[in-house]
């Protein structure tokens, strides 16, 4: 049984990183018997990022539109609306009386950042009824997903479910975004926290590996390998974490006496990391919630 109660015509309004990226995932099962999907349109805001992506997608045999600069036409002619322009444009994208008329009744899923739920839901309300749409009649999902989308290991946020009108707009996120990893409900109290602590994962793993690997290739390791033998380390410990070892007992199995881990713990835990990465966290956190 499909998600949502017939297929829906889904518009992308923008389409960055991530936007390629899911655009790319969805393409494929779009008009698929059982795909809650039929078509989707594609509507950029300048006519060279709209050649750039009918480039990419250029071999795509899926019925798919491109647009440049005709957001409203695009919203009017879709089911389901896919906010995933750049967040500080979004009073531009969203704040017209024309937007707000043609997002009536539209499946709305946004993967702005720093963009509550509750400011687009003002926004596109509008001050006036008439303009808009009443708050509680707006069906808005917020999803969040992260780079690891390109390779269908996203760990997507979801905020929860918070009226009786959202359902078949969390219904069409959620069969989105399993496609391209794991997703997580979360409370939209902690939403933004918890995006925060979703950047601030991706930033470190880079950051360590870049580390680990310049030094290694300086004490003579060649390149290839040196990625690889980090990535894989890396890969392995979170594997266990997952599998439901917990952090303490890992580093207690990894602390025998005299051993080299347990020596790099040590030092680590010694040094001004802790509070560096204490520090850091904060801050992302503090960028998801401004």
């Amino acid at each position: 049984m499909s998600v949502v109660q017939k297929p829906v015509h889904l518009a992308f309004l923008g389409c960055g990183h991530i936007g390629k990226a899911l655009l790319g995932v969805l393409l494929p099962w779009v008009a698929q018997p059982g795909s809650p999907i039929s078509e989707i349109t594609v509507a950029l805001r300048r006519k060279e990022s709209e050649a750039r992506i009918r480039d990419l997608f250029r071999s795509s045999q899926a019925p798919v539109n491109f647009l440049s600069c005709q957001n409203i036409n695009a919203v009017k002619n879709a089911d389901a609306v896919l906010f995933a322009f750049p967040p500080e444009q979004v009073h531009d994208v969203l704040g017209t009386i024309e937007m707000r008329e043609a997002l009536r009744g539209k499946i709305l899923i946004s993967i702005l950042a720093r963009t509550p739920r509750d400011e687009l839901k003002r926004l596109i309300g509008g001050n006036d009824k008439a303009e808009g749409l009443a708050t509680k009649d707006i069906r808005l999902v917020r999803a969040m997903p992260t780079i690891g989308t390109e390779i269908h290991e996203s760990a997507t946020l979801i905020g929860e479910l918070s009226s009786p009108v959202e359902k078949e707009a969390m219904e069409l996120a959620m069969w989105i975004f399993n496609l391209v990893g794991k997703v997580f409900k979360v409370s939209h109290d902690y939403f933004d926290t918890a995006t925060g602590m979703s950047a601030f994962c991706n930033a470190l793993t880079t950051v360590a590996i870049q580390t680990i690997t310049r030094k290694a290739i300086a004490e003579g390791i060649p390149v290839e390998n040196a990625i690889a033998i980090a990535s894989q380390c890396v890969r392995g410990t979170v594997s266990m974490v997952l599998s439901g070892t917990s952090p303490e007992k890992l580093e207690y199995s990894l602390s025998a006496p005299g051993s080299i881990t347990g020596q790099a713990i040590s030092r680590l835990k010694d040094s001004q990391l802790p509070a560096l990465l204490e520090s850091s966290l904060s801050a992302a956190i503090t960028k998801a919630k401004s």
